[in-house]
């Protein structure tokens, strides 16, 4: 369960290319990244303080930002941002 200082950006279907680029514009410090259950998305777990959920735009790439009350399916397939 996301909160308590832990949010996440949820990408969907995009490529790595496009990820590592997303996670360049992040501002929050990044704590972990993971391809998701599709295998087609990334979720970038990061330091954040509480606030709603809300479907964001960072470095021209759409994504949902989530940090509080839910739940993300964890893969621990780890993501490089390299």
């Amino acid at each position: 369960m996301l909160g308590g200082g832990l949010g996440c950006y949820d990408l969907d279907h995009v490529s790595d290319e496009t990820a590592r680029d997303f996670i360049e514009w992040i501002p929050e410090p990044v704590v972990y990244m993971e391809r998701s259950v599709s295998g087609e998305g990334v979720h970038v777990f990061v330091e954040a303080t509480e606030g709603p959920g809300a479907h964001v735009m960072v470095g021209g790439v759409k994504a949902e930002r989530y940090t509080r009350a839910r739940f993300i399916r964890t893969t621990l397939d780890r993501f490089s941002a390299r």
